[in-house]
């Protein structure tokens, strides 16, 4: 995976900023320091997964898996944003700022935690504006009506704000978004995007009808990512079938896979899990959607 490794040496967006921190350094997506790699055993998994490097699109671990896999390590809330950054000395992983949509009840002064976030990816010029979202299922949109709708509100002004930031400086981002779509329409749609903003819809929970629509409606890179952990053990297998519909209509250069668990031990091997699936809805060979997922991460990163 040299040419990945080569390719995230000069980042697009962050090409003219000076790297001065660990968290900001090229991510090493090669493997000449894996000499002694002892190959793990993946239970139901194919055995050239064992040794295939994997690109984790979200994740929320504090530790590198092991050195065939590189991840996106996000936060949820400010309060860990000074973990996650220094989680992120590590060569494998890459640094996400902000704030989920399960805490954004916690931010008090919307203007105050953008300017905050904003001089937090000042001093990280390879950071991305990630985990945020909208989220219909969170604790802080439940009870009575007007709980719930007061809720929705501070996640939509929480969310708008960090994607607007993202836009704006030219950051990829990367969201979550559940029973949320058509908020989440009108705030893809009514940003305005400078060169290195691309967007993440991470653990996508859509049809393939909403894959279309949403590419229809803007003019920046949009991905898609796909979990094992979300979309199969936690959202079950009777909705399997337009899982792998959605998983087919995204373009083959858009779409990502992803581990979404917070455990360093388990996250190469929830990687692998994300691969096969896209794999088996792709009709790809587990090998090639290793490459083309992790190749794909460069791509929204750049």
């Amino acid at each position: 995976m040299a040419e990945l490794a080569a390719a995230m040496s000069v980042p697009g967006a962050f090409a003219n900023l000076k790297i001065s921190c660990p968290c900001c350094a090229p991510l090493q997506l090669d493997d000449d320091d894996d000499d002694d790699y002892v190959a793990p055993q993946l239970d139901e998994l194919p055995p050239e997964l064992a040794t295939a490097l994997v690109f984790d699109s979200h994740c929320h671990t504090f530790a590198a898996a092991d050195g065939r896999y590189a991840g996106i390590t996000q936060a949820t809330e400010e309060a860990n944003w000074p973990t996650v950054l220094a989680a992120c000395a590590s060569p494998r992983l890459r640094p996400g700022l902000g704030v989920h949509p399960w805490q954004a009840h916690l931010v008090d002064d919307v203007d105050a935690f953008v300017g905050r976030l904003a001089s937090n990816l000042a001093e990280h010029p390879a950071a991305i504006v990630g985990e945020i979202g909208l989220c219909k299922c969170a604790k802080n949109v439940r009870g009575a009506k007007e709980e719930r709708e007061r809720g929705l509100a501070q996640q939509r002004a929480v969310f708008d704000a960090q994607l607007r930031l993202a836009a704006r400086l030219g950051r990829p981002a990367s969201v979550h978004a559940v029973k949320q779509h058509a908020p989440l329409k009108a705030a893809l749609g009514a940003v305005e995007a400078t060169p290195g903003f691309a967007v993440a819809l991470h653990s996508f929970s859509g049809t393939a009808h909403h894959v279309k629509e949403l590419l229809a409606l803007v003019d920046y890179p949009l991905f898609f990512g796909f979990s094992h952990t979300i979309n199969v053990a936690m959202n079950g297998r009777r909705g399997l079938a337009a899982l792998d519909d959605a998983i087919r209509a995204v373009p083959e250069d858009r779409i990502l896979v992803e581990s979404d668990v917070d455990d360093a031990a388990a996250a190469r091997v929830a990687t692998c899990r994300a691969v096969q699936l896209v794999a088996t809805a792709r009709g790809w060979t587990p090998t090639q959607t290793a490459k083309t997922t992790s190749a794909n991460a460069v791509k929204w990163l750049s």
